[in-house]
C-alpha cells in the first residue's frame, strides 16, 4: 500500500495524542491516508512511464533529424556544390556551376566578347551654384530624364548613377592636368549594346566621342544558331554559368564533372545516420525492450527507413537502388539491420555513368532557369526521402513532433492530477488530525476523571478501613 509523500504532511498540524489510544488515532490517520495517497503512487508511475517514452521519442526525433540534415547534405553534393567545370581554353571562357547544375559536357565558340557603348563629355563647365539646367540622357531612341542638385560635374553624374545606374554609369575624368584640370564625365553602358548614349543640357548634346558597343556572339555545342547577348555572363544550362572572356576559331569544350569524394562523403553520412536511427529503433524491441517497446510508433518509424533504403525508380535504369552504389546490409541482416557502404563501387559508377547516379538520385526541390521560373519538379530519391522527413519532422504535422507534443501534453495533464489528488489527500489528513487530536483530547479527559475518581474512591475506602479498625 502506498504512503504520503512528505509534501502531503508539510502543510497539517501534528497529531499529538497523550491518551493511552493514541496509538490507535494515529493508524486511523495512517491507513486513511495510505488509502486516499494510492491513485497518486499510480499517477505518478504513470507520470514516470510517460516521461521515459517521452525521453526516447525526443532521443529519436533527434536521430531522424540527424538523417534528414545527411538527406540535405546528400541533395548538396547532388545539386552542384560537389561539382567542378573544367574549360579546355580559359582564355576564352571561365565557368562556375551552381544549384541545379547536373553532370554534362558543352562547347562554345565566341565569336565576339561584345563591347559597351561609351561617351565622353565636352569639357564641363557647369557648376555648383544656380539652378540646375535641364538634363535628357539618350539610349538608343530611349530618354530619361536626369534631375541633379546642381549643374556641377560631380552632381549630374551621381544623379545619373542614382536614377538609371542599372542602365548607364557616369564617373567623372579629368583628362588635363593637375595645375590646368579638364574635368568631363565619362559615359558607360551597363549591358553589351549597340545604343550610343548621349546626355543633353537644355537641348544641347555634351558629346565629345561618342562610341557604339555591340552584343556578345557565341554559338553552343554547334548547334549553328549564332546567339547575341547583352551580357558577357551567359547561362547554357541549368546552374552553368559562362563567362566570355576572348574570342575563339573553333568551340571551346566545358566539362561539368562530379567530384567523386563529395559524393562519397554525403553517402557516407547518410549511411551513418541511418545505422544510429536502425539502432536506436533496435533497443525499443524484445522482452527487454526500452521505453517504447510495443509503440506503433517503432513500426512507423521503421517503415520511413525501410522505405529510404529499398528505394527503386520506375523503369529500367543503370542504378536502380542503393546497392549499385554500394550501399546495402550487413552480411546478417537478420541480427544486424544496419547498413555498409562501399565507395569504390560508387566512384566506379560515378566515373562510367554520372548521369545514371544523378537520375537516381535526383532532387528534392524544384530546379530553377536562369529567369527564375520553374523548370521542373523534384525527382528522384532524394524527393521521395524528403516527402518521408518531412511527415516525421514537419513542425505541425510529423508524425515524431505530434508525438513529443502529445507527451507534454499529457505528463503536464497528470501532474496537475496530482497536484489537485495531492491538496485533497492534504486536505483529508488535516481535518482526520483535527478530529483525532479532539477525541484524543476527549479520551484524556476522560482519563484524567476517571483517575481522579479512582483516587477519591481508593482514599474513601483506605478511610472507611481506618475509622473500622479503630471503632473495634
Amino acid at each position: 500500500m502506498g504512503t504520503v509523500s512528505s509534501s502531503a504532511t508539510s502543510s497539517v498540524p501534528a497529531f499529538n495524542g497523550t491518551s493511552q489510544y493514541a496509538g490507535d488515532l494515529q493508524q486511523v490517520i495512517t491507513n486513511a491516508v495510505n488509502a486516499a495517497s494510492e491513485p497518486i503512487t499510480a499517477l505518478e508511475n504513470e507520470q514516470t512511464t510517460l516521461t521515459n517514452q517521452s525521453q526516447e521519442v525526443s532521443t529519436l526525433d533527434g536521430d531522424f533529424t540527424a538523417l534528414q540534415t545527411a538527406l540535405q547534405t546528400l541533395q548538396s553534393a547532388v545539386s552542384g556544390s560537389s561539382l567542378s567545370a573544367s574549360v579546355s581554353d580559359p582564355s576564352v571562357v571561365s565557368a562556375t556551376v551552381g544549384d541545379g547544375a547536373t553532370p554534362g559536357s558543352y562547347s562554345i565558340q565566341v565569336n565576339s566578347v561584345g563591347s559597351y557603348s561609351t561617351t565622353l563629355t565636352n569639357t564641363w563647365t557647369g557648376t555648383s551654384s544656380g539652378s540646375p539646367d535641364t538634363y535628357v540622357l539618350s539610349i538608343g531612341s530611349e530618354t530619361y530624364n536626369v534631375t541633379p542638385t546642381d549643374n556641377s560635374a560631380t552632381s549630374v553624374a551621381s544623379a545619373i548613377n542614382s536614377q538609371y545606374g542599372n542602365l548607364v554609369q557616369a564617373t567623372v575624368v579629368n583628362v588635363g592636368s593637375n595645375s590646368s584640370p579638364d574635368y568631363r564625365i565619362s559615359l558607360e553602358s551597363t549591358n553589351l549594346t549597340s545604343d550610343e548614349i548621349d546626355l543633353t543640357d537644355n537641348g544641347t548634346s555634351t558629346a565629345a566621342v561618342e562610341t557604339a558597343g555591340a552584343p556578345a556572339q557565341y554559338e553552343i555545342n554547334n548547334s549553328g544558331t549564332v546567339v547575341s547577348s547583352d551580357s558577357s555572363t551567359v547561362d547554357i544550362a541549368t546552374g552553368v554559368t559562362l563567362n566570355l572572356l576572348g574570342t575563339s576559331s573553333s568551340p571551346v569544350d566545358i566539362d561539368v564533372t562530379q567530384d567523386p569524394s563529395a559524393l562519397s562523403s554525403a553517402v557516407s553520412g547518410f549511411v551513418t545516420a541511418y545505422n544510429t536511427c536502425q539502432t536506436e529503433l533496435s533497443k525499443q524491441r524484445g522482452q527487454s525492450g526500452g521505453p517504447l517497446e510495443g509503440s506503433t510508433l517503432v513500426d512507423q518509424l521503421q517503415q520511413v527507413l525501410d522505405s529510404l533504403i529499398t528505394y527503386s525508380p520506375d523503369g529500367n535504369s543503370a542504378v536502380n537502388g542503393w546497392m549499385d552504389l554500394g550501399v546495402g546490409f550487413a552480411t546478417d541482416s537478420d541480427t544486424d539491420p544496419s547498413l555498409t557502404f562501399d565507395e569504390s563501387t560508387l566512384e566506379n559508377v560515378e566515373s562510367s555513368n554520372p548521369t545514371a547516379v544523378t537520375a537516381f538520385l535526383g532532387s528534392a526541390t524544384a530546379g530553377i532557369s536562369a529567369n527564375g521560373n520553374t523548370t521542373e519538379t523534384g525527382s528522384g530519391f532524394l524527393l521521395s526521402a524528403a516527402d518521408a522527413m518531412d511527415s516525421l519532422e514537419d513542425s505541425t504535422t510529423g508524425l515524431l513532433k505530434v508525438t513529443e507534443s502529445n507527451y507534454t501534453n499529457e505528463i503536464s495533464s497528470i501532474g496537475t492530477q496530482i497536484t489537485n489528488k495531492q491538496a485533497q489527500v492534504t486536505q483529508l489528513q488535516t481535518s482526520l488530525t483535527n478530529q483525532m487530536n479532539s477525541a484524543d483530547a476527549m479520551i484524556q479527559s476522560l482519563q484524567n476523571q476517571y483517575t481522579d475518581l479512582s483516587d477519591m474512591l481508593q482514599a474513601e475506602q483506605i478511610a472507611d478501613e481506618q475509622y473500622s479498625g479503630g471503632g473495634s
